[in-house]
């Protein structure tokens, strides 16, 4: 449904009744996009509370099963309610800003997938920093760039088959994002235009009391195995893994970096970006003998570089400290 040029943008939300959502549902009603439905799935059951609709003339619809529904089986009831020409989860714990909607779609062009930056706010309400990255396809085996409030997808994607495995209790939303990122490009939109309150939750994935999931590495690996096919053409695209690899070192991310720029290494031995970055992940992560050799191969084929000097010096700095 479009009114005059604007497509009609379903957001998602999966409640389980916490006093969190009317926030939730108060930041979608105030989107300053003026076609907008918000669909609630009771993931609850029927004990979810009735929701007044409309709210300030935005069309609210409460979903409601017989049974409490695991999180991506509530995610699909979602996609499969929603009437909008494009999607945007969002948490009942998290926060639509005003011109969330807005800012995506005019920033959308011929993109079926676009996202943009969350702030992160601790449990007093006070911003600790943001999630969102620029998109490298090969990230996605070791991290997810964005939250899901921060994207919004076009339904095609939906309707060529992208779903929530049933299979990911959690993590669920990181293997949805690699289903639509297989199907269509992503575009990144640099601003904040929501809000992850990280500590609120129950995921075990956030930050504070919402964190230490005990099987992260399990399900990481899970993801691995599930997508790898999938990983190993993102990774053979050129430039992917050393884009992806340069990002987690400057995000400090050392393990995920370290595997992604060795990937990179064994890919194209003789560049000398690689090899840099490959070496400073490597010192980072505690082989300063390996750091060594490669940046000193670095500097064999860029000997004018005077990065490449000053790494080195570094490097063999911190090796003459070492005990």
């Amino acid at each position: 449904m479009t009114i005059g040029n604007a497509p009609l943008v379903s957001i998602l939300i999966r409640s389980m009744d916490r006093p969190t959502l009317d926030r939730a549902i108060a930041s979608a009603v105030s989107q300053t996009w003026p076609n907008v439905e918000i669909v609630v799935v009771a993931a609850c059951g029927s004990v979810h509370r009735a929701l007044p609709t409309p709210q300030n003339g935005r069309d609210v619809r409460l979903i409601v099963r017989d049974r409490t529904l695991p999180r991506p089986e509530a995610a699909n009831v979602a996609l499969e309610s929603a009437r909008g020409d494009w999607l945007n989860f969002l948490d009942d714990d998290d926060e639509l800003i005003p011109t969330h909607v807005e800012t995506l779609m005019n920033a959308r062009a011929d993109a079926r997938i676009v996202y943009s930056r969350a702030q992160v706010r601790d449990r007093d309400g006070k911003p600790t920093g943001f999630c969102g990255v620029p998109f490298f396809p090969s990230r996605f085996r070791y991290d997810t760039p964005t939250v899901p409030n921060a994207m919004m997808f076009q339904r095609s994607l939906v309707d060529e088959g992208a779903r929530f495995d049933p299979d990911f209790a959690i993590y669920e939303d990181h293997d949805f994002f690699i289903n639509l990122a297989a199907r269509a490009p992503m575009r990144f939109v640099d601003a904040e235009t929501c809000i992850w309150n990280a500590h609120d939750g129950e995921s075990g994935l956030g930050h504070g009391v919402n964190s230490g999931i005990g099987r992260r590495g399990e399900l990481s690996e899970r993801i691995r195995t599930k997508w790898s096919a999938q990983f190993d053409a993102w990774d053979n695209t050129p430039g992917s893994l050393l884009q992806a690899g340069q990002a987690l070192l400057t995000n400090g991310d050392i393990v995920a970096a370290h595997d992604a720029l060795e990937r990179a290494l064994r890919q194209t031995p003789n560049d000398v970006n690689a090899l840099n970055l490959c070496g400073m992940a490597n010192l980072h992560n505690g082989n300063a003998e390996r750091a060594e050799q490669l940046v000193a191969a670095a500097l064999k084929h860029a000997p004018a570089s005077a990065a490449l000097r000053e790494n080195l010096a570094l490097i063999r700095e911190r090796r003459a400290k070492a005990p």
